[in-house]
């Protein structure tokens, strides 16, 4: 019945014509990609600032592009010629198929372009054509179903569905960061924010590869792509500092984490870190030891800062981690760490602790996923 899928896309349109052009020509590229990786069908084409894909699976096509950042709502359509009565007669169509007897119906429709007749001739026009043909009435303030009509220049296209995507910017429109990630709740969805507003991933964790092989194969569900993986096995590291370091250990075994994300930053010529830190969660994110931790790097992004737990939560939930996540504990954290640390005290210990020198004997090995 469907013809093709109109995408939808609201940022984009904010930008000057050739970042418009380039993020449009990397959602295209993104959405070529899900289809592949879906072994769908389809021609992916831009006509006016609107991409369309022409496919005869629409419907699947359209559920596929859910998850892929960048776009508002799909709708599977109905292609026509931009004439009033070939409009009615492929809208009676679709309202037989989709509105069931004695259900209260609408007609939307947008228009751009010069017609000789308007949006509300249209709606009223094919309003009559479904009332003479099937046992309904016309409700636009809550209507049952509602048939969609969008008219652009000599083409028209008729729906009856907005499905809502994820929205955000194109995944690499923005470059490359490094996100740290733990297999706790929060990181992922620091991760994922940062995804969400265009940026490509490179994932850090201190661990194994298995301890999170399922959250970035979640996250990778949005950006279409595999994500590269630093994986650091970290106990030993941390046993030496825990040893050296008292109430001060998550402070400065955090500001190594960083100092080694910096590291692997400029190998892979990225533009910052991303955190899963928020303020005031547990005792080395005060705003005292935020401070500390970010004097030994460059740029370090923290979108979950002014969340709260639940918000946080939500959003796990939402995204597909929070089930996948664990409650972290570490057995090197103090009985009582410190909320106010000092600079040179910190300074003090990682030099007696030779800091320098165990980062410099860490291999890092990148891992293609």
């Amino acid at each position: 019945m469907y013809t093709l899928v109109i995408v939808r896309y609201d940022e984009i349109f904010l930008k000057s014509e050739f970042v418009k052009r380039q993020f449009e020509n990397r959602l295209m590229k993104n959405i070529r990609l899900r289809l592949r990786e879906s072994n769908l069908d389809g021609e992916v084409i831009k006509k006016r600032h609107r991409i369309y894909i022409k496919t005869e699976d629409a419907e699947r096509v359209a559920d596929s592009l859910r998850r892929v950042f960048g776009i508002v709502s799909v709708s599977s359509a109905i292609e026509t010629d931009a004439e009033i009565e070939e409009i009615c007669r492929v809208g009676l169509d679709l309202a037989k198929r989709v509105i069931k007897r004695g259900e209260g119906f609408a007609v939307r429709v947008k228009r751009t372009g010069k017609h000789d007749f308007s949006s509300k001739d249209v709606e009223k026009a094919m309003g009559s054509k479904i009332l003479e043909n099937i046992d309904t009435f016309v409700n636009l303030g809550d209507p049952d179903k509602t048939i969609f009509v969008e008219i652009s220049g000599k083409d028209a296209f008729v729906f009856d569905r907005k499905i809502r995507c994820v929205g955000g910017l194109p995944y690499k429109t923005q470059g490359k960061v490094i996100a740290l990630i733990s297999t706790g709740i929060d990181s992922p969805v620091a991760s994922w924010m940062m995804m969400h507003r265009g940026c490509e991933i490179i994932a850090l964790h201190f661990g194994t590869e298995r301890e999170i092989g399922d959250i970035l194969k979640t996250l990778e569900e949005f950006s279409g792509y595999k994500i590269k993986r630093y994986i650091i096995p970290y106990d030993k590291i941390l046993g030496v500092i825990s040893e050296n370091s008292g109430e001060y250990t998550c402070i400065i075994c955090r500001r190594m984490m960083l100092r080694i994300a910096e590291k692997i930053e400029k190998i892979e010529n990225a533009h910052g870190i991303v955190t899963g830190e928020n303020l005031g969660q547990v005792a080395s994110q005060t705003l005292e030891n935020l401070e500390v931790i970010s004097e030994v790097t460059g740029p370090i992004y923290r979108p979950l800062i002014g969340m709260d737990k639940n918000e946080i939560i939500k959003m796990a939930r939402e995204i597909g981690t929070y089930d996948l996540s664990k409650k972290v504990h570490c057995d090197f954290a103090p009985r009582k760490p410190a909320t106010r640390s000092r600079l040179r005290e910190i300074e003090r210990l990682e030099e007696r602790i030779g800091i320098e020198d165990i980062i410099e004997g860490i291999d890092l090995e990148c891992l293609k996923g």
